[in-house]
């Protein structure tokens, strides 16, 4: 079997080219031999009046000599009269298929004309006048000699052709195949875990817009394979810190090293960091389920302004202990959506936005009714997010204090969740700000 696309391609352009010259060479022989059938005829007819001139000139006897002289005339010539033949051109063929009939017709005065024997080798008759009597010359153009020489230059022609055709066609096809072959070779790096494997085809057909895809997903799967390697590194560190301090914690309690009044201060720590643990690993089980489309998703028509309110009051302890101010401005907006998975949304929006404000600072919560979608924006008074950071606010794990202190209790996962939880209800979620100044998250969900 073929597996060569080179290969295959040269042989399907060899096949296609070689029936494509077999049949111009038929037509074109066809069409040339009633061509030159056409001009003969004429030609014949002409030499016929002028060999009949001859005739009358120099009678029975001079005209014998005439053609005998000429014995490569490329004529058959032959003279009748009422009983038969009375002469002919040397080596002239015996003649077949004419009647009688036919001779005394032309004889008579009529003008012969018909093809006989071999096709396209026609006989011409015409009626010779003079003073001895009634005669009809009849003359047959060898035609095969000429016929054979057309078909020897349409076949050394297409011989040409075929030659410069298959040239060309390895030289194509090789050019063609090139960029495929570069994409097999770069797939199989691609397989081996090389992501920085880059294809350098600049053509904008479909081989080039391939390349082109193949460049992006190269590039997409650099990038996963990098979250995925920050994604180990980060849930490492998140889970070694707080279980070194409970390792450590439980072996000095074991031996003895720390005072019975301090014993329950170690014992209440490594309740803290064990419940960090829970609520890591539980963020990571709900973002996991999240993106593998398999959280329940039980969409719903409810008031969103109602939602928003009720979240901002059951939250109210945490932004009433650091004296934030809220400015909720909301008409009634009524979506199609989770209930639960977005409660989520709103609590982590809500969170961020107590967590990195000021004390007595302010809180904004504006909805809009569009045409075909509602909108939300939270915005929330602040040090703001650095323009750098802001293309990975919603990354796993990233946060703005790279040195992983503990200054705000954060996992770096909450707005990963939030995004996907927006992108399951088929919404979008993008956060505006600069350092220094207020953050405003716009939530924009379809009705």
């Amino acid at each position: 079997m073929i597996q060569s696309i080179y290969i295959k391609n040269c042989l399907n352009y060899f096949f296609v080219i070689i029936v494509s010259l077999m049949l111009s060479f038929f037509i074109t022989s066809i069409i040339f031999q009633n061509q030159i059938t056409k001009i003969r005829e004429t030609q014949v007819i002409d030499q016929g009046k002028g060999m009949i001139q001859l005739y009358q000139q120099l009678g029975n006897k001079g005209f014998d000599v005439y053609l005998k002289s000429f014995s490569n005339l490329p004529y058959d010539v032959y003279l009748y009269n009422q009983n038969g033949l009375l002469l002919s051109s040397p080596n002239a063929s015996k003649v077949t298929g004419l009647s009688k009939k036919a001779i005394i017709d032309v004889v008579k005065g009529n003008v012969y004309q018909k093809e006989v024997n071999i096709p396209h080798n026609m006989m011409i008759g015409l009626p010779v006048v003079t003073k001895t009597g009634r005669y009809a010359l009849f003359i047959r153009p060898i035609l095969k000699e000429q016929f054979s020489q057309t078909r020897n230059i349409i076949l050394t022609s297409l011989f040409i052709v075929l030659l410069i055709g298959i040239s060309l066609i390895l030289i194509t096809t090789r050019i063609l195949v090139k960029p495929i072959v570069q994409i097999t070779k770069a797939t199989n790096e691609l397989a081996r875990g090389n992501f920085q494997i880059r294809l350098d085809v600049k053509s904008k057909d479909e081989i080039g817009q391939l390349a082109k895809s193949f460049n992006y997903m190269v590039k997409e799967l650099n990038n996963t394979e990098q979250m995925r390697k920050d994604f180990v590194a980060n849930v490492s560190h998140e889970l070694q810190s707080p279980l070194t301090a409970i390792k450590g914690m439980t072996i000095a309690l074991k031996e003895g090293a720390v005072k019975p009044e301090e014993g329950k201060l170690y014992l209440e720590q490594i309740e803290l960091e064990s419940e960090r643990l829970s609520g890591l690993t539980k963020q990571l089980l709900n973002l996991s389920m999240l993106e593998a489309n398999k959280s329940p998703f039980h969409p719903k028509r409810y008031l969103l302004d109602r939602q928003l309110r009720n979240q901002l009051v059951a939250m109210q302890s945490q932004w009433m202990e650091r004296n934030i101010e809220i400015d909720f401005d909301m008409p009634k907006l009524e979506i199609y959506a989770d209930e639960s998975l977005m409660n989520q949304v709103w609590s982590n929006l809500y969170s961020n936005a107590i967590k990195y404000n000021w004390d007595h600072g302010k809180i904004t919560v504006r909805g809009y009714d569009r045409e075909n979608d509602v909108e939300v924006y939270i915005s929330n008074t602040g040090n703001g997010i650095p323009e750098k950071d802001l293309p990975h606010v919603f990354e796993r794990f990233y946060r703005g204090e790279k040195a992983h202190t503990r200054t705000t209790e954060s996992y770096g996962l909450g707005l990963a969740v939030v995004k996907r939880i927006i992108e399951l209800h088929s919404g979008t979620i993008s956060v505006e700000s600069a350092e220094g100044e207020a953050t405003t998250f716009k939530i924009c969900l379809k009705k």
